[in-house]
Parts: C-alpha cells; structure tokens; sequence
C-alpha cells in the first residue's frame, strides 16, 4: 500500500508544483516601447516570443555568477515596436508552463483633473421605464402598452419619424386621431417593429399609451484625466446605469457643464454617500460621446481650465500597495489630492485595485469615498495609475478603483 501512495505522490508533488508557479507568474505583460524591464524569479524560469513578431525581444539570464549554483533567473524584456504579441515561461527551459499576451504600448502623458462636473446624457432613443393603463370614457382601464413594450426597450422612431425626445412621441400620440403606430424598437441589441393601439384618455382628454419613458438623465461625476494631444476626456471609471432599469444607458450624446457642489451627505456604514450639486447649463466643459462600463468619454471644450500638469500613465505592473493619493474636488472649484493607501489587486472588472482613504481631512468631510467622487484619479510615483470607481457600502473609507491602462484601452476603441 505505502508503495502505491509514494507512486502517487511522485505524480502529485511536481503537479502541485507546476499549478502554483501557473499562479505565481504574470497573468499578461504590458510595457511600455523603449523602456527595458527585468522580472526576477528564485527558479529557473526563461521566457521567449513568438519569433514572427518583432514586437518585443526577451533574454534570460542567471541570478548568480559563474562560480555559484544558478538558482534563479532573471528575464529582460525589451520592447522595441508598439503591437501585441505572446510570452511564453519554461521551467529549465524545457518545460512550458505559461504563455501570456505581451502588449507593448506608446508611454504617453495625461493631464490629471479631479474635478466635478454636471453631466447630461441624452438616451439613445426613448427609455422605457414601464408601462400602466389608461381609463376609458366608460371608467374601464386598459394597457395599451401590455404584451407589446418592456422595461428597458428603447423606442426610435414612430411612423417612420425619428424619436428625439419624449415631446416627440406625445405629439405623435395626440395628433393620431386613435390610428395605431407603428414603432421602431430596440430591445437587447435587436431592433423590431411594433403596433400600438393608442387609448382615448376620459382623465386627460387625449390619446394615450400607457407607458413611462426616459429621454435624458443629469448628475455629478469626477473627470479623470484630459489628453493634451487629442483634446479628449475620461471620467467617472465606470457606466452610467439607468436607476430603473438598471442597465448601461445607451447614450447619442451628453455634455458635461461646470456644477456648483451645495451639499456633502456623509458616507456612513450601510448609508453611501453624496456630493449634491446644481449644474450651470449655460457654461459648457465639454461633449460626451460615449457611455461605457469603463467611464463616460468625449472632447473637452477650449474653454476647460485644467490647472493640473500632464503626468505619465503607470503601466498596470509598475503600480503597488502602498501610499498613494486621489486628487478630488469635494468643495469649491479646486481639485486637492487626499492620502488613500492601495492594499490590494483584484481580476475584477473596474474594481482592479482595492483602496483605503486615510486622509483625515477628507474622512472629516466625506467619511470616506462618496457617490460624485468617482472618477477622481489615482496617483502614485508620480504617475497616473487609475480613477476611484466604487464604494463598500459597509465600509465608506474602502473601496475599489480602475486601472488608468484600462479607462485608456476602451478610449482606443471608440470613435467620437
């Protein structure tokens, strides 16, 4: 018996071995054109790329000089073109443990802003909320709308004119004369065409059909960062959801205003909570041209005032736990940076970092991070590593945030 298990455990040992070095080398590599970088390890891991790509070169070489047992290894990158191309670790350079995706990108410099603004996003097309009934002259009540729409359907034209905002459709419905309509909608990225039956209203004296809708939504966020070279904007880190519906609002355009901050509602254990602010319609920051899971994105007007120096962009692996500062504006017109400390990293979608604000100034007056200061950037090393995005709502002094490589990699796929 013993026989059999030491068998066992000659196959089990080098398995386990195999699965935690798997676990302990990088999940990607992301670096920066030009700039050389070394990863050390205690084993004798080597590394190499595909030789097709002239994207990035790799060496591997000895921890230990000529006279001394090689215990570990030390591999350096060099990447030399902008592109992606793969990475993969052998073990005693025979056997492949890990191959990883090498993106090599243009360092570039962002100007860091940490101011709140109003924000106004246009629907792309009218939002349902929900639908209700109509009373009829004979006090009876009808759905006109059961059956036919849905929460979250986004209604785009009626009779062939296009949707543009609620007072559209209600004028549409008034002058029908009790004529179906036929409606262009889209739900769930299909777009379909439905037939509805407008209702005579004895209550308001008019054509109805019996639905709730969203055309527009207004609120305080942070702006992340400005791009000198483009004119282009990040802010808030994350999406904009419906509060109804609770989806990702598809937006045709916003546009951000200067706000006046009115009111701090502290955070407190259970409670998130909330810079409250009125927006200055007639001051126009910028336009918003994109509504995604990483932030909102547009272009800045000339007239923004960004006070802030451009600063480089951290690549994900040169940020670390440790001290590190949000720049936010929770009073007045000036943004200040606030001591935070990351503490950790996560594989979570926008919440890539874990954070802890420490300022004493800022927990006197917030309790912590609060709805409106997300998309407040992150520092550290003097460097932009990413934007605040979320709040424990049992804990308002933690939190997470994004990395800046992330806000910065959706930008790239959009177009204004």
């Amino acid at each position: 018996m013993w026989v059999k298990k030491f068998v066992a455990c000659l196959f089990l040992i080098p398995t386990i071995f195999i699965v935690c070095l798997h676990w302990l080398l990088p999940q990607e590599l992301q670096l920066a054109k030009g700039e050389s970088v070394e990863l050390s390890f205690q084993l004798p891991i080597t590394a190499k790329t595909e030789e097709s790509i002239g994207v990035l070169g790799v060496s591997t070489k000895p921890l230990a000089d000529e006279f001394q047992l090689h215990l570990g290894t030390s591999v350096l990158a060099e990447p030399t073109e902008t592109g992606i191309t793969e990475v993969t670790f052998y073990l005693c350079d025979s056997i492949p443990i890990k191959t990883v995706d090498a993106t090599v990108v243009e360092r570039i410099s962002l100007v860091p802003i940490g101011k709140t603004v109003g924000i106004s996003l246009e629907t792309n097309g009218l939002l349902v909320l929900e639908t209700g009934s109509v009373t009829t002259e004979n006090d009876e009540t009808v759905a006109p709308a059961k059956n036919i729409l849905q929460t979250g359907d986004l209604l785009l034209e009626g009779n062939g004119q296009q949707l543009i905002n609620k007072e559209t459709l209600s004028q549409l419905v008034s002058n029908c004369n009790g004529a179906s309509i036929e409606l262009l909608v889209s739900r769930n990225g299909e777009t379909t065409t439905k037939i509805i039956e407008p209702i005579w209203s004895e209550i308001d004296q008019q054509y109805k059909i019996g639905i709730w809708l969203r055309d527009s939504i207004q609120g305080i966020g942070t702006i992340t960062y400005y791009n000198p070279e483009t004119g282009g904007f990040g802010g808030l880190g994350h999406g904009v959801y419906d509060v109804d519906t609770g989806d990702l609002m598809e937006i045709k355009g916003g546009t951000i205003y200067t706000s006046l901050l009115t009111e701090i509602v502290q955070g407190k254990a259970g409670t998130p909570g909330e810079l409250r602010g009125s927006l200055n319609m007639t001051d126009v920051l910028g336009e918003v041209y994109s509504n995604t899971t990483e932030g909102i994105y547009g272009v800045m007007a000339e007239n923004m005032n960004t006070e802030q120096t451009a600063l480089p962009v951290a690549l994900n692996y040169e940020i670390e736990k440790g001290s590190a500062t949000i720049l936010a504006n929770i009073e007045g017109t000036e943004s200040k940076e606030y001591a935070i400390e990351i503490t950790g990293f996560t594989n979570q979608s926008g919440k890539d970092m874990e954070i802890t604000i420490t300022d004493p100034e800022l927990l006197a007056k917030t309790g912590g991070i609060v709805q409106g200061i997300s998309g407040s950037p992150i520092l550290q090393n003097g460097k932009i590593v990413g934007a605040v995005t979320h709040v424990l709502v049992n804990d308002p002094t933690r939190g997470y945030g994004i990395y800046i490589q992330n806000m910065l990699s959706t930008a790239d796929t959009l177009n204004p």
